[in-house]
């Protein structure tokens, strides 16, 4: 059981630092992208990608098919199931077209190294090289010196997104969707930046 230090000052600087950063997102262009997948495992593939860009548009919004089928577990939380990705195409379909939108962007995902290594993972079943991108950076990490909390060890306690999301009066909608998780990440983005 992780412990929690409830009197434990965050730092105000590391609050300011992120605000920074958010700004400096904002000002020079992104894309946030999400995936909803087979599961957690290094086995698991994508079943799903959204990405939108910095003002909210949609990039990408697709299903995809992975090579095993989806386990009732996963598909009970995202509500992807293997009839919904009989016709979709696989990552292999995708990754041109995710590799030129993604060359050299800036990405940002809540939780990028899971997304990261699930992009990777899906590439590697076809035996692509991973996709290229600009920096990637990391929401969920961001918003936990944000928001200040920390664990008993000193360091900052991670929320999960509609977690972080309600904290922030941002409206829960469509979680564990793809695109709906890009755009709730955005709008935390938007909030940390003081520009929600």
């Amino acid at each position: 059981m992780t412990r929690y230090i409830r009197n434990a000052n965050p730092n105000p600087r590391d609050k300011e630092k992120v605000q920074a950063w958010a700004i400096e997102l904002l000002e020079t262009g992104f894309y946030v992208l999400d995936t909803e997948t087979t599961g957690l495992g290094k086995q698991d593939e994508i079943v799903q990608i959204g990405i939108v860009d910095q003002h909210g548009h949609t990039i990408v919004n697709s299903l995809i098919k992975p090579t095993q089928p989806i386990p009732y577990g996963a598909s009970a939380i995202h509500g992807i199931y293997d009839k919904d990705v009989i016709s979709a195409p696989d990552f292999a379909d995708l990754y041109v077209s995710l590799s030129s939108t993604l060359a050299g962007m800036p990405m940002v995902a809540y939780n990028v190294d899971f997304d990261w290594r699930m992009l990777v993972q899906s590439a590697g079943r076809f035996g692509l090289p991973p996709l290229r991108t600009g920096m990637r950076h990391c929401a969920m990490k961001q918003y936990a010196r944000y928001k200040g909390q920390k664990n008993a060890n000193g360091s900052y306690r991670w929320h999960k997104l509609a977690v972080a999301a309600k904290q922030e009066r941002i409206k829960v909608e469509n979680a564990h969707d793809a695109l709906g998780d890009c755009r709730m990440t955005l709008a935390l983005i938007y909030k940390m930046a003081g520009r929600l």
